[in-house]
């Protein structure tokens, strides 16, 4: 495989992987865009984009226990049952950790855009704004949902009315911002298509 298609396939994974995670659909408790496989896409990213961005290494351990994770808690939801919810230190590390893995995933893409193509400055800049809001939605989706609910609650779903209005407002915006990040992930990949480089040994640093 040249590196044009490998680079290609690479951010093709990317932008799909942030498809599956942040997109859902579902029959019941089972989702049909299981999460596991957004960090699967993002696995592939990773290794197809290492070779320019070695620092996307450091992301692979985290990518593979998110992996793993999601895939469990899709197998438990089969059966109503989910990972989450029980301890809450546990929750709340996941929820850095994952934070982490994004915010450092899509700027290692932005600096790989920044310095790999000629016009990269352009698309790096949203990739970094995007990566912000990616960052303060998903904070604010994890407050949210952790706060008790205390007025109007709501027996079946565990969440008040305002939480759920909320939530709701939150994934709104979240889904529009996921869609930004898949459509500049996609315009950096036909760069890299059309050949349209800048030769450097390592565009992560």
């Amino acid at each position: 495989m040249n590196d044009k298609v490998r680079q290609y396939r690479g951010l093709s994974c990317a932008a799909w992987g942030y498809f599956f995670l942040n997109f859902h659909f579902r029959i019941g408790s089972v989702n049909l865009l299981p999460g596991f496989v957004g960090f699967l896409f993002l696995l592939g990213a990773i290794g197809a984009l290492l070779p320019e961005c070695r620092n996307l290494l450091l992301l692979r351990p985290l990518c593979i226990f998110f992996a793993a994770m999601y895939a469990v808690d899709w197998v438990l939801a089969v059966g109503g049952q989910q990972i989450g919810g029980h301890i809450l230190f546990f929750d709340l590390l996941v929820t850095a950790a994952e934070l982490y893995f994004h915010f450092q995933f899509l700027t290692d893409i932005a600096a790989l855009a920044k310095s790999c193509l000629p016009d990269g400055a352009k698309l790096a800049k949203r990739l970094f704004r995007c990566r912000t809001l990616y960052t303060l939605l998903s904070t604010a989706v994890a407050m949210a949902a952790s706060v008790p609910a205390v007025i109007w609650p709501d027996h079946e779903t565990g969440y008040s009315e305002n939480q759920g209005n909320i939530l709701l407002m939150l994934a709104v915006a979240g889904a529009g911002v996921s869609v930004a990040i898949m459509v500049t992930l996609f315009q950096v990949r036909k760069c890299f298509r059309d050949g349209d480089t800048v030769e450097r040994e390592d565009c992560g640093t």
